[in-house]
C-alpha cells in the first residue's frame, strides 16, 4: 500500500521530501547525515576499528537524481569523470519512478556520477568504503541489522518468503524511505533491502571485483545483515544494483 501511494506521488511529481529529488540548481538534493568520528564494531567478528567522521546520503541515489546526471551530459565519455573508467551508454532503469532507487548501474556508472557531482558542488563525493557503509548501517555497537539484532518482518523491502521470515515480497524496488522502522541508528533509510549498494572497496586482494552491501528487494533476509558482503565485477548492471554516496569534509 505505501509503495503504491508513493509511486502515484512519483507519477504526478508530488514527492518533495528533502533528499529525494533535485535542488533549485537542478542538481541532486542530497540529504546528508553526519556520521561522527570514533570507534565501532566491524564485520562478522565485530573487530573494534576507528573511522574519521564523514557524511552519507540519507537515501540511495534516486532515479530523478541519476537522471539529472544523464540529462546534463554525464555520459559524454570525453568528460573528466570518465577518466580511467569503462564507458558504456546508460542502461534503462527497470522501474523508472523518480523516487525509487536508480538501479541497473555498474560500479563505473556510480563512480562517474560521484565525480560529476563533486565537480558540480565543489565537494569531495565518493562511494562509501565498506567500513563507512557498515558504520552508517549498524552504528557503533555492532547491530546485526540496522534496527537491531533480530530480523523483523516488514522492516525492509526484501524477499521474506525465500528465508521463511515473513509474508512480504514486492518483487520490485520501492520508493526510498518508506520503511521507517528499518532506519539505522543514525536515521539513515534503506540500508537493508531495496537495492544492493556499491562500495569503493575491493572484495579481496585480487582487486577484480567490488563489495556490495545491504541486500535488495530480490534477496533473502539473511543478506540484509549489516556485515554481509557480496562481490560483483565493476561492469555488472542488474535491476537490484544501486548505490548511495558519502562526502568527506574539507580539511
Amino acid at each position: 500500500m505505501r509503495n503504491a501511494l508513493f509511486t502515484d506521488l512519483a507519477r504526478i511529481g508530488g514527492d518533495d521530501r528533502p533528499g529525494v529529488g533535485l535542488n533549485d540548481q537542478g542538481l541532486p538534493d542530497i540529504d546528508w547525515v553526519e556520521i561522527p568520528a570514533g570507534p565501532f564494531l566491524y564485520g562478522e567478528d565485530q573487530e573494534k576499528i576507528e573511522l574519521d567522521g564523514f557524511f552519507i546520503s540519507r537515501y540511495p541515489i534516486t532515479h530523478a537524481q541519476f537522471q539529472a546526471f544523464i540529462d546534463q551530459g554525464g555520459y559524454d565519455q570525453n568528460q573528466l569523470w570518465w577518466q580511467g573508467l569503462q564507458h558504456e551508454p546508460p542502461e534503462k532503469a527497470a522501474w523508472p519512478f523518480a523516487n525509487r532507487p536508480r538501479e541497473c548501474v555498474s560500479w563505473y556508472d556510480a563512480t562517474a556520477f560521484c565525480r560529476w557531482l563533486s565537480v558540480q558542488t565543489g565537494q569531495i563525493i565518493t562511494l562509501p568504503t565498506e567500513q563507512q557503509w557498515e558504520k552508517a548501517a549498524r552504528g557503533e555497537k555492532g547491530r546485526e541489522y540496522p534496527w537491531g539484532d533480530k530480523y523483523q518482518s516488514g522492516y525492509a523491502n526484501c524477499n521474506e518468503k525465500r528465508g521463511k521470515k515473513g509474508p512480504f515480497y514486492l518483487s520490485q524496488t520501492s520508493a526510498v524511505g518508506i520503511y521507517p522502522p528499518g532506519r539505522s541508528p543514525y536515521g539513515i533509510e534503506d540500508m537493508a533491502g531495496n537495492v544492493w549498494e556499491w562500495t569503493s572497496s575491493f572484495y579481496d586482494a585480487d582487486k577484480d571485483s567490488y563489495v556490495f552491501r545491504g541486500g535488495a528487494w530480490s534477496g533473502n533476509p539473511d543478506s540484509l545483515r549489516a556485515s554481509f558482503r557480496l562481490r560483483f565485477l565493476p561492469d555488472s548492471r542488474l535491476s537490484d544494483f544501486g548505490f548511495r554516496v558519502v562526502c568527506v569534509p574539507h580539511r
